[in-house]
């Protein structure tokens, strides 16, 4: 016998069936506890039958599982929309107000489910719950409002009494400062001034083990050294902490290490020598150092809060790479791209200079241009031609208007060419050719 055609699956029978078979998949994955599952297949089923205050419920109650509160609350509230007369459905938006803790409107709300369901004791107890969770979160709110106000008033006090204590600090400063000023003598007083001046030979550099020039040389002139000693207390092997005799001291032992002269004059100890004087020159310059240090300082404290915040995420540690490995790359990875950018700087102002440039070169060479035509077009031969034309254009007798111009015109007087007399010492550089002719 043969089978029966399927079904038109736009129909609404067929729609509702398989609606029905994915809902009953739903409750099924829902049962095995597997929730992602279940949103899927009730998904499916609302996709077929969106009209089904059932499975938005169903739905509702898997989100709620899988702790997805505002999901849940959504769905919850579609459903009421749909069927506001089903218990079921003012008691999922209920669980989910009370997950929101949203205790007054998850009363309301439970209320009105037991106006159609009298007598639900999950409802009651739900109710009274709801009734519970509102007196805790008010008794919570009251005693975090004391809590600051505590914390506010002994913060007053603390800084009442910093301020206290700084100002007694300053006018002890101030009278020791008196008392002192007046039994130290002008030599003296320069003499602790030259001495705070100095700087010092940090102990911890002072006995620093620098190794191998080899090393050193290798490490200035790796694969990235271009970018890498961009920042001279990397090249010196020094902290931003070094002070200027520092820096000078460290100098002349990395210079000695990296000379030419001590590694076979090669190539790259040459470069690795360099290296080191441009990274001394620039942290000999003040304020070239200071810039320094708050760039390196800067990328630190970017690296060290981006690494607070990956830890305050749940990250685990021991997958985040050693802290003085991520600063050191952090600040090599800012000097980088403040060399880009100045790279970038540069040349666009190249471009724009060039631009000018080739723009000042046109101008020229049309003001040229203009001047050699205009040297060309008043030469005496041309000029003559013209001047001609227009003569014998005013002795035409045939020309009417010429005629009545002549008749009509009063002092009517025929134009000649005018004779200019040169300037005493002024010579006429075309009468060689005329006079040659």
């Amino acid at each position: 016998m043969a089978e029966a055609p399927p079904p038109n699956e736009s129909s609404e029978d067929y729609a509702a069936a398989h609606a029905l078979e994915y809902k009953n998949r739903g409750n099924a994955k829902f049962k095995e506890r597997d929730y992602e599952g279940a949103v899927q297949a009730f998904s499916e089923a609302i996709a077929l039958d969106p009209s089904n205050a059932v499975l938005y419920s169903n739905r509702s109650g898997a989100y709620l599982a899988m702790s997805h509160v505002s999901k849940a609350f959504k769905d919850a509230e579609e459903a009421v929309r749909l069927d506001p007369t089903w218990p079921k459905a003012l008691a999922r938006r209920a669980t989910a107000e009370h997950a929101l803790t949203r205790f007054i409107t998850a009363q309301a709300t439970w209320r009105k489910a037991l106006q159609l369901d009298p007598g639900n004791e999950a409802y009651e107890k739900a109710l009274q719950a709801a009734k519970d969770g509102e007196a805790q979160q008010t008794k919570e709110r009251i005693e975090d409002e004391k809590r600051k106000e505590r914390e506010a008033e002994e913060k007053r006090r603390r800084d009442a009494a910093d301020e206290a204590k700084r100002r007694e600090d300053a006018r002890n400063e101030e009278q020791l400062k008196d008392f002192f000023g007046v039994l130290e003598d002008d030599k003296v007083q320069r003499a602790r001034k030259k001495k705070l001046e100095t700087n010092p030979i940090t102990e911890k550099y002072q006995k620093q083990k620098l190794g191998k020039g080899a090393d050193h040389v290798a490490r200035l002139t790796d694969k990235h050294a271009q970018f890498k000693n961009l920042d001279p207390f990397r090249v010196l092997v020094l902290d931003t902490d070094a002070t200027p005799d520092d820096i000078k001291n460290r100098y002349k032992k990395m210079s000695v290490l990296c000379h030419p002269d001590k590694n076979g004059g090669s190539d790259q100890a040459k470069q690795a020598f360099e290296a080191v004087k441009d990274a001394y020159a620039r942290l000999s310059d003040e304020k070239k150092r200071d810039r320094t240090i708050l760039v390196i300082e800067g990328a630190r404290e970017r690296c060290r809060q981006e690494r607070a915040f990956k830890l305050s995420k749940g990250a685990d540690p021991a997958t985040l790479p050693p802290e003085e490995e991520a600063l050191q790359k952090e600040v090599a990875k800012t000097f980088a791209q403040n060399e880009m950018k100045r790279r970038d700087v540069e040349e666009h102002n190249r471009v724009q200079q060039q631009r000018e440039r080739d723009q000042a070169a046109e101008a020229e060479k049309k003001e040229a241009d203009e001047k050699l035509f205009e040297k060309q077009w008043n030469t005496d031969d041309r000029r003559g031609a013209r001047v001609g034309m227009w003569q014998d254009f005013q002795d035409d007798k045939k020309r009417s208007a010429n005629v009545k111009r002549q008749r009509t015109a009063v002092n009517f007087k025929r134009e000649e060419k005018q004779e200019t007399k040169k300037k005493y010492g002024e010579w006429d550089r075309e009468s060689w050719r005329r006079d040659w002719k």
